[in-house]
Protein backbone atom coordinates (compact mmCIF):
# COMPACT_ATOMS: atom_id res chain seq x y z
CA UNK A 1 0.00 0.00 0.00
CA UNK A 2 3.03 2.11 0.89
CA UNK A 3 4.54 1.50 -2.68
CA UNK A 4 1.62 2.03 -4.41
CA UNK A 5 1.15 5.70 -2.66
CA UNK A 6 5.05 6.56 -2.84
CA UNK A 7 4.63 6.04 -7.09
CA UNK A 8 1.20 7.87 -7.25
CA UNK A 9 3.13 10.66 -5.42
CA UNK A 10 5.99 10.49 -7.72
CA UNK A 11 3.89 10.76 -10.74
CA UNK A 12 1.89 13.83 -9.46
CA UNK A 13 5.09 15.90 -8.74
CA UNK A 14 6.55 14.74 -11.93
CA UNK A 15 3.99 15.39 -14.23
CA UNK A 16 4.19 18.98 -12.93
CA UNK A 17 7.77 19.02 -14.87
CA UNK A 18 7.23 20.86 -18.42
CA UNK A 19 10.69 19.81 -19.56
CA UNK A 20 11.40 17.38 -22.20
CA UNK A 21 14.25 15.34 -20.45
CA UNK A 22 17.00 14.61 -20.65
CA UNK A 23 17.75 18.18 -19.03
CA UNK A 24 20.87 19.84 -17.58
CA UNK A 25 20.39 20.87 -13.98
CA UNK A 26 20.83 24.54 -15.11
CA UNK A 27 17.58 24.00 -17.33
CA UNK A 28 15.90 22.48 -14.69
CA UNK A 29 16.86 25.07 -11.91
CA UNK A 30 15.84 27.67 -14.22
CA UNK A 31 12.37 26.29 -14.46
CA UNK A 32 12.36 25.42 -10.82
CA UNK A 33 12.55 29.18 -9.95
CA UNK A 34 9.98 30.06 -12.43
CA UNK A 35 7.62 27.41 -11.04
CA UNK A 36 8.84 28.33 -7.44
CA UNK A 37 9.05 32.60 -8.06
CA UNK A 38 12.12 32.31 -5.84
CA UNK A 39 15.59 32.77 -6.63
CA UNK A 40 17.70 29.11 -6.90
CA UNK A 41 21.72 28.82 -5.76
CA UNK A 42 23.92 26.27 -6.45
CA UNK A 43 26.41 26.28 -3.84
CA UNK A 44 29.49 23.90 -3.03
CA UNK A 45 30.30 23.45 0.41
CA UNK A 46 33.41 25.80 1.29
CA UNK A 47 36.23 25.63 3.09
CA UNK A 48 38.36 22.09 4.12
CA UNK A 49 36.60 19.08 4.47
CA UNK A 50 38.95 16.09 6.47
CA UNK A 51 37.03 13.10 4.23
CA UNK A 52 36.10 13.92 0.56
CA UNK A 53 33.00 12.62 0.01
CA UNK A 54 31.48 12.90 3.54
CA UNK A 55 29.36 15.73 2.80
CA UNK A 56 25.45 15.52 1.91
CA UNK A 57 23.05 18.00 0.04
CA UNK A 58 21.36 20.54 1.91
CA UNK A 59 18.56 22.81 1.57
CA UNK A 60 18.27 26.19 2.93
CA UNK A 61 15.40 28.69 2.30
CA UNK A 62 13.59 31.79 2.50
CA UNK A 63 10.98 33.38 1.00
CA UNK A 64 12.62 35.38 -2.04
CA UNK A 65 15.43 32.00 -2.28
CA UNK A 66 16.91 28.46 -2.10
CA UNK A 67 20.42 27.80 -1.66
CA UNK A 68 21.26 24.42 -2.37
CA UNK A 69 24.54 22.80 -0.61
CA UNK A 70 26.49 19.69 -2.28
CA UNK A 71 29.74 18.10 -2.18
CA UNK A 72 31.89 19.32 -5.20
CA UNK A 73 34.35 16.62 -4.76
CA UNK A 74 31.63 13.85 -5.76
CA UNK A 75 31.56 12.48 -9.21
CA UNK A 76 29.09 14.82 -11.50
CA UNK A 77 26.43 12.02 -11.28
CA UNK A 78 26.62 11.76 -7.24
CA UNK A 79 26.16 16.15 -7.57
CA UNK A 80 23.55 15.71 -9.50
CA UNK A 81 22.15 12.70 -7.26
CA UNK A 82 22.55 15.32 -3.96
CA UNK A 83 21.20 18.10 -6.12
CA UNK A 84 17.64 16.89 -6.96
CA UNK A 85 17.20 15.39 -4.36
CA UNK A 86 17.20 18.60 -2.23
CA UNK A 87 14.97 19.74 -5.48
CA UNK A 88 12.28 16.95 -4.22
CA UNK A 89 11.73 18.77 -1.06
CA UNK A 90 11.50 22.09 -3.08
CA UNK A 91 8.84 20.10 -5.61
CA UNK A 92 7.24 17.93 -2.69
CA UNK A 93 6.95 21.23 -0.83
CA UNK A 94 8.44 19.60 2.52
CA UNK A 95 8.69 22.18 5.50
CA UNK A 96 12.15 22.75 7.08
CA UNK A 97 13.10 23.48 10.43
CA UNK A 98 13.23 26.94 11.46
CA UNK A 99 17.32 28.13 11.15
CA UNK A 100 18.26 31.61 12.20
CA UNK A 101 21.70 31.47 10.57
CA UNK A 102 24.98 32.20 11.58
CA UNK A 103 28.67 32.21 10.30
CA UNK A 104 29.33 28.48 10.85
CA UNK A 105 30.38 25.67 8.86
CA UNK A 106 26.74 24.95 7.27
CA UNK A 107 26.64 28.78 6.11
CA UNK A 108 30.46 29.00 5.41
CA UNK A 109 30.81 31.31 1.95
CA UNK A 110 27.03 32.02 1.63
CA UNK A 111 24.75 35.56 2.34
CA UNK A 112 22.57 34.96 5.34
CA UNK A 113 20.29 37.45 3.88
CA UNK A 114 16.88 35.79 3.67
CA UNK A 115 17.34 32.58 4.77
CA UNK A 116 14.61 31.43 7.07
CA UNK A 117 14.76 26.95 7.40
CA UNK A 118 16.72 24.40 6.44
CA UNK A 119 16.07 20.51 5.32
CA UNK A 120 18.96 18.38 6.32
CA UNK A 121 19.52 14.81 6.83
CA UNK A 122 18.97 13.89 10.70
CA UNK A 123 17.72 10.67 9.70
CA UNK A 124 17.54 8.45 6.56
CA UNK A 125 14.27 6.61 7.35
CA UNK A 126 11.58 9.51 7.58
CA UNK A 127 8.83 9.74 4.75
CA UNK A 128 10.23 12.93 3.66
CA UNK A 129 13.86 11.93 3.26
CA UNK A 130 12.20 8.71 1.60
CA UNK A 131 10.13 11.17 -0.69
CA UNK A 132 12.75 13.45 -1.69
CA UNK A 133 15.59 10.62 -2.94
CA UNK A 134 12.38 8.76 -4.75
CA UNK A 135 11.90 11.92 -6.65
CA UNK A 136 15.28 13.13 -6.65
CA UNK A 137 16.55 9.66 -8.21
CA UNK A 138 14.23 9.96 -10.80
CA UNK A 139 14.93 13.79 -12.03
CA UNK A 140 18.64 13.19 -11.29
CA UNK A 141 18.50 9.91 -13.59
CA UNK A 142 16.53 12.56 -16.59
CA UNK A 143 19.54 14.70 -16.51
CA UNK A 144 22.94 14.79 -18.08
CA UNK A 145 25.61 17.07 -18.57
CA UNK A 146 27.84 19.05 -15.90
CA UNK A 147 26.04 21.12 -13.09
CA UNK A 148 27.67 24.42 -14.57
CA UNK A 149 25.62 27.08 -15.65
CA UNK A 150 26.77 27.00 -18.97
CA UNK A 151 25.72 23.15 -20.02
CA UNK A 152 24.24 23.07 -23.09
CA UNK A 153 20.65 20.91 -22.24
CA UNK A 154 19.84 20.91 -26.06
CA UNK A 155 23.31 19.28 -27.31
CA UNK A 156 22.16 16.26 -24.41
CA UNK A 157 18.72 15.85 -26.16
CA UNK A 158 20.02 15.57 -29.37
CA UNK A 159 22.62 13.02 -28.42
CA UNK A 160 19.86 11.15 -26.40
CA UNK A 161 18.23 10.57 -29.64
CA UNK A 162 21.48 8.56 -30.88
CA UNK A 163 21.63 6.41 -27.65
CA UNK A 164 18.12 5.06 -28.43
CA UNK A 165 19.12 3.73 -31.37
CA UNK A 166 22.10 2.10 -30.24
Amino acid sequence: MAGRRSRGRLTQVLDRVPLQPPWTVPEFLGWLAEDTGRDIALSPWAGAITEPGTRCGLLLGGPTRFVIRYDASRSVRHQRQQIFHEVGHILCRHPGEAFRPTEGTLTEGLSLDGIEYMMRRTTFDSPTEAEAELVGTHLAVLSRGPIELDAHGELHRIASTFDALR
